[in-house]
């Protein structure tokens, strides 16, 4: 009995197993195929955008709509 609990246990000790990368293939009509990779957003680059070509919605200047009297 001590034995089956023992082997139960090796999965808890050796841990989460590498994984290979993750991505996602897209057939296109064509024949062609696209991949787009899913992973971690750490490897992302920083954005250092222009603050005039910057389209956040944030960063624009709002406007007041009329408001409508009935």
């Amino acid at each position: 009995m001590k034995l089956l609990a023992v082997i139960a246990l090796i999965p808890v000790a050796l841990g989460p197993l590498p994984q290979e990368e993750r991505s996602l293939t897209i057939a296109l009509c064509l024949g062609g195929e696209i991949t787009i990779p899913l992973g971690d957003r750490e490897d992302r680059p920083s954005r250092d955008c222009h603050q005039e070509g910057c389209h956040a919605g944030s960063c624009r200047e709002k406007t007041k709509r009329a408001q409508r009297t009935i």
